[in-house]
């Protein structure tokens, strides 16, 4: 049985769940997969993980060797992992870095690469592309768009199939805060809800409801379908301090994403 090394890059909440699921799901797996290496600002550089490294990662204390954001790229370099897998931070001002320099420079280094983090691919798709092409390797990214549940992936799932246009909720964060207005509750009440025990929004709520988780997600899907959309030239209407009176009446009002081959856009749109 082949074995594989896997080379974590960001150890948060996504990084921690993956590390877990993996364990998890090891008899399933038909290969020998194991993480050799972990990367992550906040816990350092570990080498060789524990079993016990997710009780340990709780603390958010330093666990390896303290590491600089410059210094990465080397580390990534230097591993000897067949597979990175990348679950940094979303950063949207620097469209998508430091996400693309560590999977471009795994893939140029000989590493498959799998990632969640939308920036890199929205931004990067065709440069991301290239480059797995150049190399002969993997890049796969289907968490990025919502997590298992059909996506991009239904034209493997439909051979044959001809998509004309997509249209929906990608955001389930503005979709609760858009439940619960048409409730009856105002935005900010909504907003606070989503944050509070709901586990909804994050403390910094500003991609959601501004509209850029679904316009990433929205760009990805058409990238994979071979339009060309980019999130320069898409219109992104968010719902922050949305009034959904002023959609008429009782209607119900969902953030939509909506893209064909000469049209993309999110925004707020009356539904029933």
């Amino acid at each position: 049985m082949r074995e594989f090394k896997v080379l974590i890059i960001g150890f948060g909440n996504v990084g921690q769940a993956f590390f877990k699921l993996l364990n998890l799901k090891r008899d399933l797996i038909r290969a020998n997969v194991s993480i050799s290496e972990i990367i992550d600002r906040r816990r350092g550089h570990i080498v060789s993980p524990s079993p016990n490294i997710l009780d340990e990662a709780r603390s958010g204390r330093l666990l390896g060797r303290r590491v600089s954001l410059d210094e990465i790229p080397r580390l990534i370099e230097e591993s000897d992992a067949d597979i990175v897998c990348e679950f940094t931070d979303l950063n949207i001002k620097e469209k998508g870095e430091p996400a693309f320099t560590y999977l471009s420079t795994a893939i140029r280094s000989g590493k498959h690469v799998i990632t969640t983090n939308k920036g890199p691919i929205a931004f990067h798709y065709d440069e991301l592309m290239e480059l797995g092409r150049r190399f002969n390797r993997l890049v796969r990214f289907k968490g990025t768009v919502m997590a298992g549940t059909p996506s991009f992936n239904i034209i493997d799932l439909l051979p044959g199939i001809k998509v004309n246009y997509f249209m929906g909720i990608l955001n389930g964060t503005t979709n609760y805060i858009l439940t619960r207005m048409y409730e009856g509750m105002s935005f900010d009440e909504a907003l606070k809800e989503a944050q509070g025990g709901k586990g909804y929004a994050e403390a910094d709520p500003s991609l959601d409801i501004d509209g850029w988780d679904a316009a990433l997600k929205a760009i990805i899907i058409s990238r994979v379908l071979g339009w060309r959309h980019s999130p320069e030239n898409m219109e992104v209407r968010g719902i922050r301090n949305i009034d959904i009176k002023a959609f008429g009446g009782d209607r119900i009002v969902k953030l939509i994403a909506y893209a064909d081959r000469e049209t993309a856009y999110v925004r707020p749109t009356p539904t029933g």
